[in-house]
């Protein structure tokens, strides 16, 4: 096949996250099976116009405000009729490909994003991406949606999309960056938040939770990984918590350093107000890491409670403060906990992702060509 992927970030772009790397790594493995696959993203600065990455052609036009208006005009000149299939990679703003791509098009949507918008954005910016959101089930109809959990899905469903036109396309990891790790687990509490710094994922209330968590382990640490515009906040709640001496801020880590980090902590924590699936919860389980996290829509469906790891009230920094402390105190509970995290993990590969979107692109070509 020939497939055009529309995305408004490639994987190289610095604000890449975890839609970046579902989509990126997907559609490596697809290329790596013999399909010729294109990318198309927004340009960034220092950045090569076209380059090709694990077998990608990457084309970046535009810029990461206008993006949607400069991929319209740029397939309508350089790239109609020359695929087999689109994908467009529905974020925040939708780029309304179906209103001019006429090859077969399917959609990927990881996140509605909805009002957790309202604490990245300046409240005018998040009404209008908020507005195009609850335009998706409209502008797709009759459209295959790919998610990445069963929240999510069902959630396109609420919004109106056909349940018989949505499916999963779940996350894998690299299980060979955890086979291969040689990091010893902490031989103090060691809690740890890896990912992106946004205000949405709340690794303040990872912060706040510390206090309590520190009058029972006394000697325990929270280690922090990422980078993010939020990182001032988190800094501030941690002056404000006074556990200055219990916090260390690790910063951008490369994928073996983050497998490591994954590895030797005790319990991996997240806050985040809503997620489309979790990777770095899974990834955290193939370290052999429980995670605590809130039951919110994707961490729900990555975080098996009570086996993998416990759900924590949303937005309760002194709940999850108290499902660590009551795995800290039970190492029988928290051993069994690793090796079920471990074993959860090993069902999710990209190889297997590829392969089935593979499937389902055939599929789609197959029934619109009737």
């Amino acid at each position: 096949m020939k497939i055009l992927v529309v995305n408004w970030r490639c994987i190289k772009n610095p604000e890449a996250g975890g839609a970046e790397i579902h989509m990126h790594e997907i559609f490596r493995r697809v290329a790596s099976m013999g399909h010729d696959v294109t990318l198309v993203a927004h340009a960034y600065k220092g950045a090569p116009k076209e380059e090709t990455i694990d077998g990608i052609k990457t084309i970046r036009i535009g810029n990461r405000y206008l993006f949607h208006y400069a991929f319209k005009h740029y397939y309508q000149k350089h790239l109609k009729g020359l695929f087999d299939i689109v994908v467009d990679d529905i974020s925040k703003i939708p780029l309304f490909t179906p209103q001019y791509v006429k090859e077969p098009l399917v959609g990927i949507s990881l996140h509605i994003h909805g009002k957790t918008l309202y604490k990245e954005l300046p409240k005018l910016v998040a009404d209008y991406i908020i507005k195009r959101e609850l335009r998706i089930p409209e502008v797709y109809k009759g459209k295959l949606i790919f998610a990445d959990s069963p929240s999510a899905r069902d959630e396109l469903v609420r919004m109106g999309h056909a349940a018989d036109r949505t499916a999963l396309l779940y996350a894998g990891i690299d299980h060979e960056l955890f086979k291969n790790n040689t990091a010893l687990k902490s031989e103090y509490p060691l809690i740890s938040y890896i990912g992106r710094l946004k205000r949405y994922k709340q690794v303040d209330l990872i912060v706040k939770a510390m206090p309590l968590i520190l009058k029972e382990f006394p000697d325990a640490m929270l280690e922090i990984g990422g980078r993010g515009d939020d990182l001032p906040v988190i800094e501030a709640a941690v002056k404000e918590a006074k556990v200055e001496k219990s916090v260390r801020f690790l910063g951008f880590l490369s994928e073996e350093e983050k497998a490591k980090a994954m590895a030797r902590a005790t319990i991996t924590a997240t806050m985040a107000e809503k997620e489309g699936w979790g990777i770095t919860v899974i990834e955290s389980n193939a370290a052999g890491t429980p995670v605590v996290g809130s039951n919110v829509q994707g961490l729900r469906d990555s975080i098996v409670d009570g086996k993998t790891g416990l759900l924590v009230e949303p937005g309760s920094s002194s709940d999850l403060a108290q499902k660590i402390i009551s795995l800290l105190k039970d190492k029988e509970r928290l051993e069994k906990m690793e090796a079920e995290a471990k074993a959860w993990a090993a069902t999710f590969t990209w190889e297997r992702s590829a392969e089935e979107f593979i499937e389902a692109a055939q599929k789609e070509i197959a029934a619109s060509s009737k």
